[in-house]
């Protein structure tokens, strides 16, 4: 019999649907990492919300663990890295809480634009102060979307019918979709600048990661007004707290924080912020959608085999999973790789596969492509919704084979064309099981795809690389990797260097100041 370990409050019909399938299931309360590495080699499945943190010293010792449930979108409390090492599932559940956490935007804009909680709070003490608490409407003002997936549609729609005009920044809409929605697709430049109000529902990744600081908070109109119900860290609360103190902007509204729950607050005192604790998918509908959902989606996969909405592993069977991994690993590297060294709207993406593949159905192989392109950009992704969102978003992709690869036993090429540029990587693996990039817009090179590489394009001139690698160290960056190539001597060269940390704004400009460097470019891998 199959146990199951059911953390952080889940809705009781959830419980009903594993126990009536015959499963063992234990309920407790939200647990320390430390406390859940000690209980959960004992069962089979671990169903959590956001509350339990699923780290890596978790996995230390999984015993018999085969999949773990998020009863919800956000699966930034799993260490999915972690639990993919030790054959361990991640499933969760993209459309349980889109309504929820849209009304939730919307219940942050109108307190935050009426002064609900602090009028309420005078009329609880007996006071009546009317001529206090002025307020702004917001019929006939701009509403700024920072991303426009299921949530960020959801409020774009509804905002309309407040006759707000939206205008909206996603990296990879493009304006066909936009337009169907009735939505201007803006920079983000440009979004910071016009909106009255900003509400954010994109997810946390390298480039959300402080999207906003004082200097984006500076540029706003000082009526402007904030909302994240998102995910923490995407604006910086040390910045966000200084401009509201300092009336930069003129208010904001969180729900969602760097660290939760909030210890150290910095916006204690302040008047024109509204904080909730997270509780954007806090609705029963929501929480009964999500229980349901992962019940089901768990006792399919410890039944028979079924995964659905996976954030880690591929919907496989078993055994051709275990003989594709090497070259899954490959394509999903190359996709992303792709997602963070391009500029620009993606408007198409083409895929090429030459050489023997060693399979005829080269479906996975794509799929893994688009899920490697796409995490860095949305919310949550698999290779099963991964074709699906790249139509949605509009951007084209076509795949054509060869017979014969011209250096390796196979290749497999990426070119993603943008509305400012086109870039094409290959890759191959090593010995059956060691990815490798082999060429860079058809320059040669041997780079593991792993890490953050920052890749270095310049004309081939003596002292370059050396100049490089000095600005790099003397910031206390180790070098792990070095690998060159170039088109023709004295021609153009390209340099890509495996690095144990990430380089910040400021040794990047050093990097690009350094004579003959043409482009320098850092990926997150």
């Amino acid at each position: 019999m199959a146990r199951i370990l059911v953390l952080d409050g889940l809705s009781e019909e959830g419980v009903t649907i594993l126990r009536e399938a015959g499963f063992e299931v234990d309920v407790k309360p939200p647990q320390k990492p430390n406390e859940l590495a000690a209980l959960i080699g004992d069962y089979d499945g671990l169903v959590v919300r956001s509350a339990t943190k699923v780290t890596a010293a978790v996995f230390e010792n999984v015993g018999h663990l085969k999949v773990i449930g998020r009863a919800g979108v956000g699966t930034d409390n799993i260490d999915k890295d972690a639990a993919t090492k030790k054959g361990v599932v991640v499933m969760n559940t993209p459309g349980g809480n889109t309504i929820s956490t849209c009304e939730h935007a919307f219940a942050l804009l109108f307190a935050l634009c009426r002064n609900i909680p602090a009028a309420d709070a005078s009329m609880h003490a007996g006071r009546w102060d009317r001529k206090k608490f002025m307020g702004t409407e917001t019929c006939g003002k701009t509403l700024g979307v920072v991303g426009l997936g299921r949530i960020g549609a959801a409020v774009a729609k509804r905002a309309q019918s407040f006759e707000m005009k939206v205008i909206a920044h996603d990296p990879i809409m493009t304006k066909i979709k936009a337009d169907a929605l009735g939505v201007e697709l803006v920079s983000f430049d440009e979004l910071i600048e016009r909106a009255d109000f900003i509400t954010i529902h994109a997810p946390k990744s390298d480039k959300t990661s402080n999207m906003f600081r004082l200097e984006h908070l500076k540029r706003m109109k000082p009526s402007c007004r904030i909302i994240n119900c998102a995910r923490g860290g995407i604006v910086n609360e040390t910045d966000l707290a200084q401009a509201l103190k300092e009336k930069i902007i003129a208010g904001a509204a969180l729900d969602v924080y760097t660290k939760e729950p909030l210890d150290e607050n910095p916006f204690l005192g302040l008047d024109n912020i509204v904080l909730t604790p997270h509780l954007a998918a806090s609705t029963d509908e929501a929480q009964l959608t999500v229980a349901v959902d992962i019940a089901h989606q768990i006792v399919d996969y410890l039944e028979s085999g079924t995964i659905v909405n996976a954030v880690n592993v591929p919907s496989l069977d078993g055994e051709t999973r275990l003989a594709l991994a090497p070259m899954l690993y490959l394509a999903e590297r190359l996709g992303r790789f792709q997602s963070s060294f391009i500029k620009g709207h993606p408007t198409k993406l083409d895929i090429e596969y030459s050489g023997d593949l060693g399979v005829a159905d080269t479906y996975a192989i794509t799929a893994s492509i688009m899920t490697g392109f796409l995490s860095p950009l949305v919310e949550t992704v698999n290779m099963v919704s991964a074709p699906p969102l790249m139509e949605s978003y509009g951007i084209a992709t076509s795949e054509t084979r060869s017979a014969r690869a011209p250096d390796y036993a196979f290749e497999i090429g990426v070119t993603v064309t943008t509305t400012k540029e086109t870039h094409r990587v290959a890759g191959t693996l090593f010995s059956k099981h060691d990815p490798r990039i082999c060429s860079i817009d058809g320059m040669r090179v041997d780079a593991k795809p792993e890490g953050w590489m920052l890749v270095c394009m310049n004309e081939d001139k003596p002292l370059i690389i050396g100049r490089v690698c000095t600005i790099i160290g003397e910031a206390g960056i180790n070098i792990a990797n070095l690998m060159l190539g170039r088109n023709a001597q004295g021609g153009r060269a390209l340099t890509v260097l495996n690095l144990d940390a990430p380089l910040d704004d400021a040794i990047m400009d050093k990097i690009r100041q350094v004579p003959h460097v043409t482009e320098v470019r850092l990926v997150a891998l």
